[in-house]
């Protein structure tokens, strides 16, 4: 595994934590997603929990996230993440 904090120009930022979790930020809101690191055999680099992706830490946690916003966050750390030549998995 590479670096484990990339910074996007679009507004968010990714940084894995160790070798499970993601710090997810976007604006002065942030998550953390359940996430794993795989064995280097996989040609993933990490596995994601979709589920995972329930809310954002407070002050914004009363702010929903629906499905789109699930998938947007999704496509965000996969982007993130390929920059530092990996891959993810999503699981259910």
């Amino acid at each position: 595994m590479g670096p484990n904090l990339f910074e996007s120009s679009e507004g968010f930022s990714v940084e894995v934590l160790g070798r499970t979790g993601i710090l997810y930020k976007e604006g002065a809101r942030t998550m953390l997603v359940d996430s794993e690191v795989l064995a280097s055999a996989s040609p993933a680099g990490i596995a994601l929990w979709k589920k995972s992706i329930r809310n954002w830490h407070p002050p914004h946690e009363e702010e929903q996230i629906d499905e789109a916003k699930r998938d947007t966050t999704i496509e965000n750390i996969r982007s993130a993440i390929r920059f530092g030549g990996e891959d993810i998995e999503v699981i259910g």
